[in-house]
C-alpha cells in the first residue's frame, strides 16, 4: 500500500507536469532555489561542528522545531496541503487502515518541499561529524524528523477540516496562523527591546523545553549521544516514539472521519436578504445602477468570503508588522540605526506599500467569481459597469484606510509636513493599481481557491498564466505610477513642500488611471467574456 500510494504520488506528478510547460519551469526553478537553499544548509551544519556542544545542540534543535513547526502552520496559511493524494477521493476503494495512512504520509514526501525537507533531516550529522556515534544517531533519527514534519502537517489541516468548511472558522485559522508566525518569527527581536535577557540566556533552555516535544526530539538524541547520556538519549528516544505513536493514531483516527464526512458545510445557513444597502446609495449619487450592483455586491464578498477576507487582513496587518520591524531593526547594536529614524520611514513607506498591494489584489478579481461570472454574461451586463462596479467596491474600504495610514503615519512620528507627499503617492499608487487591474483581470484570469474552499489551498492549473498574470499586473502597476513617483522625489530630497505637487499629480494619475482601466478593461471584457467563462470552467472546483 505504502509504496503503490508513493508510485500513483509520482506518476499524478509526472503527468502533470508533461500538460504544463510552465509547470515545469516553476518546478526548476523551485528545486534550483531548494537545492541552494540545501547547499547553504549543508555548509553551515558542517561550520557548526566547530561551535562548542552546549550552543551546537540549542541551534540545532530550535532550527529542528522551526522547521516541524513550520510543516504544520504554513499549509494553513500560505499554500495549502498537497490534495493531489485527498483522502476522500480513496474513500469507494478503501477504508482507512494503518497502511493507508503511512502511504498518505510517505506520499507527502514525493514532492520538492517534502523531497527537501528529507535530505535537511539528514544535515544535523553533519553538525556532529567530531562525534561519530552521535553522527550516527542523527541519520538514524533523521527519518523520524521528517516524518514528525509530514505527520505535523496532516495532523493540523485535518483536525481543523470541519472548521475550514465554514467561513467563521476559516478565518479564525487564518487569523490565528498569522498571529502565531508573526509572534514565533519577532518575538527575539521585541525581547530585545523590551531589554529582557539575553539571547544566550533564554534561547538554551527555550532548546531543552522544545527538546522534549515532537519538535525538538528528533534534533536533540545526538547531542545526548554525544554528551555520553545514553540514558538520557534512550528515555528521549522513547518519548520521541511515544509523540510518533500517538500522532500516527490520531492521524488514523482523523483519516477515518475525512474520508467519511461529506466536503460542504452540513449546518444551516441563515437567510440572507437580497438588499444591498451600498448599492442602493451609490444609485443616489448618480452611479449608474448596474455599476452601483456590481459594486454592492463586491463590498459584501469584502465583508463576508474567506478568500477576500484573508487579503483584507493582509492589508490590516502590515502598518503593524512595520512597526514591529522597525523597532527590531534599530534595538540591533550592529545596525546603527536610531529607533526614531527607523519608525519615521517605516511610518512614510507604510500608507504606500498598503495601496500597491490594495490594488494588486484586484488583478485576478473575476477569477473568484468562478462560474458565478456567468450572470454577467447572460444578463447582458456591460465590461464597463463591470470594471467600474469592481473598483467602486474595493475603493470604498480602501481609499479610507490608505488615507487614514496616510496621515496617521507621519503625523505621529513628528513629519507632518510629509502628509500631502505620501498621500498623494499612496493615492496614486492606489488607482493606478485599480486601473492596471481593470485591464489585467479582463484580459488574463488564471486559477484561484473556488468559493468555499480554504482560502490559503493552492490551485493545479496554468502556472504561466499565474506567473504572467502576476508579473503583468505588478510592472503595470509601477509604469502606471511613474509620474507620481517622479513628483515624490522633490519632496523626499529637495521640501516637504513640493508634496503638494505629489498630491496633485497622485490625484490625476489615479484618476487618469481608473478612467482608462475601466473604459479599456470593460471593452476587452465585452470581447472576452465567454472566453474567460470558458476558462474559469475548466479549472478544478475543489
Amino acid at each position: 500500500m505504502v509504496a503503490t500510494l508513493a508510485r500513483l504520488k509520482l506518476a499524478l506528478l509526472r503527468n502533470s507536469l508533461k500538460r504544463d510547460v510552465w509547470r515545469i519551469v516553476a518546478m526548476a526553478f523551485g528545486a534550483l532555489y531548494g537545492l541552494g537553499l540545501l547547499l547553504l544548509l549543508a555548509v553551515g551544519l558542517f561550520a557548526l561542528g566547530s561551535v562548542e556542544p552546549p550552543w551546537r545542540e540549542t541551534i540545532v534543535v530550535l532550527g529542528g522545531s522551526a522547521i516541524v513547526l513550520g510543516w504544520a502552520i504554513v499549509p494553513l496559511l500560505a499554500f495549502g496541503v498537497d490534495d493531489t493524494l485527498d483522502p476522500q477521493r480513496f474513500s469507494l476503494f478503501t477504508t482507512p487502515s494503518r497502511a493507508f495512512a503511512v502511504g498518505l504520509l510517505v506520499a507527502g514526501a514525493v514532492s520538492v518541499p517534502g523531497a527537501i525537507t528529507v535530505l535537511v533531516a539528514f544535515g544535523p550529522a553533519l553538525a556532529w561529524r567530531d562525534a561519530p556515534l552521535a553522527a550516527l544517531a542523527a541519520l538514524v533519527c533523521a527519518p523520524l524528523g521528517a516524518l514528525a514534519c509530514l505527520l505535523g502537517a496532516r495532523l493540523t489541516t485535518s483536525s481543523l477540516a470541519g472548521a475550514l468548511r465554514g467561513r467563521r472558522g476559516r478565518d479564525m485559522v487564518g487569523i490565528v496562523s498569522v498571529l502565531l508566525i508573526l509572534a514565533v518569527s519577532l518575538l527575539p527581536a521585541t525581547l530585545q527591546s523590551w531589554g529582557l535577557p539575553a539571547a544566550g540566556d533564554w534561547l538554551p533552555a527555550l532548546a531543552n523545553v522544545l527538546a522534549w516535544t515532537p519538535l525538538g526530539a528528533p534534533w536533540a538524541v545526538p547531542a545526548d549521544v554525544a554528551a555520553g547520556a545514553w540514558g538520557l538519549a534512550g528515555l528521549r528516544t522513547l518519548v520521541l516514539l511515544a509523540w510518533l505513536g500517538a500522532g500516527l493514531a490520531l492521524w488514523r483516527r482523523l483519516l477515518g472521519h475525512v474520508m467519511t464526512t461529506v466536503g460542504s458545510d452540513q449546518r444551516a445557513t441563515r437567510s440572507r436578504t437580497g438588499r444591498l444597502p451600498l448599492a442602493e446609495a451609490l444609485t443616489r449619487r448618480g452611479v449608474p445602477s448596474r455599476a452601483a450592483a456590481v459594486a454592492g455586491r463586491s463590498v459584501r464578498y469584502w465583508r463576508s468570503d474567506p478568500r477576500y477576507l484573508t487579503s483584507a487582513a493582509s492589508l490590516l496587518v502590515m502598518p503593524v508588522v512595520a512597526v514591529v520591524v522597525a523597532f527590531a531593526i534599530s534595538s540591533s547594536d550592529e545596525s546603527g540605526i536610531d529607533a526614531a529614524d527607523a519608525l519615521g520611514w517605516v511610518a512614510l513607506a507604510a500608507a504606500p506599500i498598503i495601496a500597491w498591494f490594495g490594488g494588486w489584489t484586484m488583478h485576478n478579481d473575476v477569477a473568484y467569481d468562478s462560474t458565478a461570472f456567468w450572470l454577467h454574461v447572460s444578463s447582458g451586463l456591460d465590461g464597463r459597469s463591470d470594471r467600474l462596479g469592481r473598483t467602486l467596491g474595493a475603493s470604498v474600504w480602501m481609499v479610507p484606510l490608505v488615507v487614514l495610514v496616510a496621515i496617521a503615519g507621519p503625523a505621529s512620528t513628528g513629519r507632518g509636513e510629509m502628509v500631502p507627499a505620501v498621500l498623494g503617492a499612496s493615492l496614486g499608487l492606489l488607482g493606478c493599481g485599480l486601473g492596471v487591474a481593470a485591464v489585467c483581470s479582463a484580459v488574463l484570469v488564471y486559477p484561484v481557491p473556488p468559493p468555499g474552499a480554504n482560502p490559503m489551498s493552492s490551485q493545479s492549473g496554468d502556472v504561466g498564466a499565474t506567473i504572467a498574470g502576476q508579473l503583468l499586473s505588478s510592472v503595470g502597476t509601477i509604469v502606471a505610477a511613474v509620474p507620481t513617483l517622479l513628483a515624490l522625489l522633490p519632496a523626499l530630497l529637495v521640501s516637504p513642500t513640493w508634496g503638494w505637487l505629489t498630491l496633485v499629480v497622485g490625484l490625476a494619475s489615479a484618476c487618469g488611471a481608473i478612467v482608462v482601466g475601466v473604459r479599456w478593461g470593460g471593452s476587452l471584457l465585452d470581447r472576452r467574456e465567454v472566453t474567460i467563462l470558458t476558462s474559469m470552467s475548466s479549472w478544478r472546483k475543489r
